[in-house]
Order: C-alpha cells, then sequence, then structure tokens
C-alpha cells in the first residue's frame, strides 16, 4: 500500500462570498471525497453572513483563508491557490461554492493526467440544478470519456500546480466573470491542452452573485469586452461587440431561462442592457491603455516560458 506522501496532494480551493446556504451542501457534498490526500480551502472574500462561524464550527479540518479586503472571485482564488502552491500542492482544483461532485471525482481525474502529457487542467461536464437527475444517475461504473476542448465551464476544474507557476495566476482586474477563460486562453497558447470529461459536477448556478446581481451583470458585459480586447484580434472584438449587443437587446432572443450565461445578459430590459453594453465599450476604452500593457506583458511571459524549454 502506498503511504500518503507517495500520493499527489491535491488542494481545493473555495472561494465564497455570503454563500452560506450554497456552502451547506457544497461542503457536504465535497467532504465525501474518497482520495485519500485531498485538503479543502475556504477563502473568504469579506462575507458579513455567518460563512466562516459555519465552517469553522462544522468543518474543522477545512482550512480557512480571511481575505483583509474584497478581492472579488478572482483575487480569491489568486489567494487559495498562492497558499496551496506555499504548502506543497502537486494539483489545485478551483470550485465554485454551489456545486456537489461525486466521491470518487478527484481520483477520476487524476487518472486522467496520467494518460496525456501536457495537460494544463481537467474539467467535468456541469449539471445544471434544474437537470439534476443527470448528476444522480451517473454511474461511477461508466467509462471515464475525455476530449480537447478550447473552453469548458469554470464551476469545477483541477490543474497540476506547475500550469500555475508557467502562465500565473488569475487576472484581479476581471473581478468576477472572465478570469477563467482568461486563465484557459493563457494556458492554450502556452502550449497545454484542456480536457472536458464526461464526469458530472452539479451546479446551482451564480450562486457567488445572488447578493449583487446587478454588479454581476455589468461585470459580465464588461470582462466579456475586456477578454477580447486582451487576447483576441481587432476583427473579433468587433464580432463580441455585436454578440453583445445581440444577447442584451435582441427582443426576438429566444429564452434559455435554464442557461445562467442567459440570465445573467438578459437580467434587465433591453434598455437597462444598451446602457450597461455603452458603459462597458465606455470602461474598456478608458482602461485600453493598461488592458493592452497587460496583453503585451501576457506574450511577453509566454515567450519567456518557450525560450526556457
Amino acid at each position: 500500500m502506498n503511504s500518503l506522501k507517495d500520493i499527489p496532494s491535491v488542494f481545493v480551493v473555495i472561494p465564497n462570498k455570503n454563500g452560506l446556504r450554497h456552502l451547506k451542501y457544497s461542503l457536504e457534498s465535497l467532504s465525501k471525497t474518497v482520495y485519500s490526500n485531498y485538503h479543502l480551502v475556504l477563502v473568504d472574500d469579506r462575507s458579513d453572513d455567518d460563512s466562516i462561524r459555519f465552517v469553522t464550527s462544522n468543518y474543522p479540518t477545512v482550512h480557512v483563508i480571511n481575505n483583509q479586503r474584497s478581492k472579488g472571485f478572482a483575487g480569491a482564488v489568486n489567494s487559495g491557490i498562492l497558499y496551496a502552491v506555499d504548502t506543497g500542492a502537486d494539483y489545485i482544483a478551483v470550485c465554485n461554492n454551489d456545486i456537489k461532485v461525486l466521491p470518487e471525482w478527484i481520483d477520476l481525474v487524476v487518472d486522467v493526467f496520467k494518460k496525456k502529457e501536457k495537460i494544463g487542467l481537467v474539467g467535468f461536464t456541469e449539471v445544471l440544478k434544474e437537470k439534476g437527475d443527470l448528476f444522480y444517475a451517473w454511474d461511477i461504473k461508466s467509462e471515464v470519456k475525455y476530449k480537447e476542448v478550447c473552453g469548458l465551464p469554470g464551476c469545477l476544474y483541477i490543474c497540476p500546480t506547475e500550469a500555475f507557476r508557467t502562465v500565473g495566476l488569475y487576472d484581479e482586474v476581471y473581478f468576477m466573470y472572465g478570469e477563467d477563460n482568461d486563465f484557459f486562453s493563457r494556458l492554450r497558447k502556452s502550449g497545454y491542452s484542456l480536457i472536458q470529461t464526461n464526469i458530472p459536477v452539479w451546479h446551482y448556478g451564480e450562486g457567488s452573485s445572488e447578493s449583487h446581481k446587478f454588479s454581476a451583470t455589468w461585470l459580465a458585459y464588461r470582462n466579456a469586452l475586456r477578454f477580447a480586447i486582451k487576447n483576441e484580434t481587432p476583427f473579433k472584438i468587433i464580432r463580441v461587440v455585436l454578440s453583445l449587443l445581440h444577447q442584451g437587446c435582441n427582443p426576438f432572443l429566444p429564452s434559455k431561462k435554464n442557461d445562467p450565461n442567459y440570465k445573467r445578459l438578459r437580467r434587465y430590459n433591453i434598455g437597462i442592457n444598451f446602457v450597461l453594453i455603452l458603459g462597458s465599450c465606455l470602461w474598456n476604452t478608458i482602461n485600453i491603455f493598461s488592458t493592452l500593457r497587460a496583453r503585451n506583458n501576457a506574450t511577453t511571459e509566454l515567450k519567456k516560458s518557450f525560450q526556457e524549454k
């Protein structure tokens, strides 16, 4: 039998902001994980509910990090990643505070890393709460299937620690929404593959932003455009603007009430959505030079990583 030190350590980073009602079921689910060398790390982003008291009282083995100032989802994840790296993590899982997992979720994914080289992350198949039966019906004896993708849901994934050392942490300017896509883009540009499996993860959806829905919608619009400016060609930037107008202002757009992205972008009426999109364009125009510097710095770092290999 292998000793614990021979089994790769997995640190599970859970950012939280006033998510008490979601932590009650997500931590219960995560605590049933059967992998023998995992550690739960809750990063609390200045919650004013009883999240911390609940966690320390009911899950004393969970390591709690209290951010001294509100850093948003991206900053909270970074705090957890830095702790995990300093503590010697082999793999780091990033997950929302509103998910449920299978007890074997880590074992199944660690096996995937063994089958292919240069994997930047392994993700799961998101099952929204409205279709929860698909999650509960999954048989652990089912064949684990996986495929290389360009992007995937960011509610739960596992990265080798080395990937963070290569491409860096989340870009905290995003604050919330878009930071995961930015990280995924940097992984792919540095030669890593993104793998999505058929292993399900139950996801409530928007559990991290229920208490600040307006700012969530604003950030979703603002950050979609910032991501394009930082990572895409001028032609694709224009396409993103047109896509946002289509999603936010097209009166004939079919309703997708169970789609979290649709709910964020269509939360308000067409007039308010248009103002938010206009404001996003203005914000990104004002901050264009800092975004372009971030784009150039990311490119420079990637060139360095290639030269070192």
